[in-house]
């Protein structure tokens, strides 16, 4: 791995992204990346990790601060994704309460965000809970561990969905079809398409080497000088039977070579 004043320059490759710009809006949350299985006590949605009482609270939380854009029905408008059903599941599913805590502290009401006390909004997030389904426990939710809670579906963990935004991290390859990432990890969540940071860089180093191949789209400028390392990818995931590929948002060099 290269160190030095240099490294900037090498591992922090900035690309293009025109076909997935217009996403931008919907997943260019705050927030890290986030592991199918966040969190050590791998708890998740349905083991009850808020309290009827609670969401009864953020039933008023959400009539009088969210419902005017979300809808009554949580089914979301021209201006406010949905808040219940698959699309809201399309959006969540294998992230964190953290992540969509965060999103609703720093964001919303959306005329005045951030203004709501921190309970207020943790008992909104009670209340989406509930109108999707999941149940209630004997504890509240509390800001306290919101990053160990995993949403997913009643099917258990599943892949993220296609048009997520996503960060991998493999080996730089060129073949007669264009750039390929190879030996890569799993995609996982991230909610900032911009480059790593040095630091986040060097701890994407500790990665095992995974075994998923994926396409890389609009890759800009030539990446050819990191043909051989090992790079860390993010961009929108493009699901496809013919091979998964990603709409490059950014790319930086993880090591020099890749990983045996």
């Amino acid at each position: 791995m290269q160190t030095g004043s240099t490294t900037v320059r090498q591992r922090r490759l900035h690309v293009s992204i025109p076909a997935a710009v217009a996403l931008l809006s919907v997943t260019n949350l705050s927030g890290g990346v986030f592991e199918a299985q966040a969190g050590q006590d791998g708890r998740t949605v349905w083991d009850g990790v808020y309290t009827a009482g609670q969401a009864a609270r953020g039933k008023v939380v959400y009539d009088t601060s969210c419902g005017a854009c979300h809808l009554p029905d949580m089914s979301g408008s021209d201006e406010a994704r949905p808040l219940a059903g698959e699309r809201f599941m399309q959006d969540w599913r294998e992230d964190t309460l953290h992540t969509l805590f965060v999103r609703i502290r720093n964001l919303m009401p959306c005329d005045e965000p951030a203004t709501l006390s921190a309970d207020a909004y943790l008992d909104s997030v009670a209340y989406i809970l509930e109108f999707n389904g999941f149940p209630p426990g004997e504890r509240e939710l509390t800001s306290e561990g919101l990053e160990n809670i995993r949403i997913e579906g009643r099917d258990g963990p599943a892949e993220v969905p296609s048009f997520a935004l996503v960060e991998v991290v493999g080996c730089l390859t060129e073949d007669a079809g264009g750039w390929l990432l190879t030996n890569s990890t799993r995609a996982v969540r991230t909610r900032d398409p911009s480059a790593s940071t040095e630091d986040e860089l060097s701890s994407l180093g500790s990665r095992p080497t995974g075994t998923r191949t994926f396409g890389l789209m609009n890759v800009y400028p030539n990446p050819a000088e990191h043909a051989g390392h090992r790079m860390a990818v993010k961009g929108f995931l493009i699901r496809d039977p013919n091979g998964d590929r990603i709409n490059v948002s950014s790319l930086g060099m993880v090591a020099d070579a890749c990983a045996r």
